[in-house]
């Protein structure tokens, strides 16, 4: 487990780990079942990160600095996925140019659009929710944002259909189901214990989006590409606070 929380913060993260970590495809593959718990730990950092500001700013504020914060340790990691993805797939294109454009590496209208948007929900949907939650559940929601990121794009693991020819996701074929299962059950655990039913639900949405969500990429682009899993965390945010806040707001 050691070398899979090493891995996983090399690869997902801006953290300097200079620790050489050997036959990376397969260490990828068999440690899977530790992604939500690595995601977790990763929120807990920066949710320690958002109680400080908290301490300081109004909490709205606090939240801001939570996602520039998530922004530089991960180095836009999923964000850089996300305009790929939005690029591509709203180009009106057909799919073989939609493929072309995820592989540029600039940044077009849409890309651009995607991550104001992005940043607009999770921050709008955060301010909606500052006022309804004690502080402890506020921080706790912070970790477990970023925790839902890591286990929203383990779903699309399963039987992954991948649409490239060794490329980087390539090496997610042929995860075991009980992997997975493991990063569900954990991320439930986590999420009923911090933010109850509530929570819950807004699981269960990114579990039903996420379905559409790669029956959509199957059949438009016949599988997956490591554009459209990255974009899928950000995505699984989005969805989980759009539902969360939208709960907190009607039961208040």
């Amino acid at each position: 487990m050691g070398q899979a929380m090493i891995l996983f913060a090399q690869f997902f993260t801006r953290i300097s780990i200079p620790i050489e970590i050997k036959d990376v495809t397969n260490k990828f593959k068999n440690n899977i079942q530790y992604f939500s718990l690595f995601g977790l730990l990763l929120g807990c950092i920066e949710a320690l990160i958002f109680w400080g500001f908290a301490s300081i700013f109004p909490l709205w504020f606090a939240w801001v600095i939570y996602w520039v914060t998530d922004g530089l340790l991960t180095g836009g990691f999923h964000l850089d996925a996300l305009a790929d993805t939005a690029d591509g797939l709203f180009s009106a294109r057909k799919p073989e140019k939609m493929k072309a454009i995820m592989h540029d590496s600039r940044l077009g209208t849409m890309g651009a659009l995607g991550l104001v948007y992005f940043y607009l929900i999770v921050i709008g949907c955060g301010i909606v929710i500052c006022n309804q939650l004690p502080l402890w559940q506020l921080v706790g929601l912070t970790a477990v944002m970023t925790m839902v990121a890591k286990t929203g794009i383990a779903l699309l693991f399963y039987k992954m259909v991948y649409n490239g020819e060794n490329g980087l996701a390539s090496i997610w074929i042929g995860v075991k189901t009980w992997r997975i299962v493991v990063t569900q059950v954990v991320a439930v655990v986590v999420i009923g214990a911090v933010l109850q039913w509530q929570g819950l639900v807004s699981y269960l949405a990114i579990i039903v989006f996420g379905y559409f969500y790669r029956r959509y990429n199957i059949h438009l682009l016949k599988g997956l590409s490591g554009d459209t899993i990255g974009a899928f965390g950000d995505l699984s945010q989005v969805i989980f606070l759009l539902v969360y806040s939208g709960i907190t707001e009607v039961i208040k």
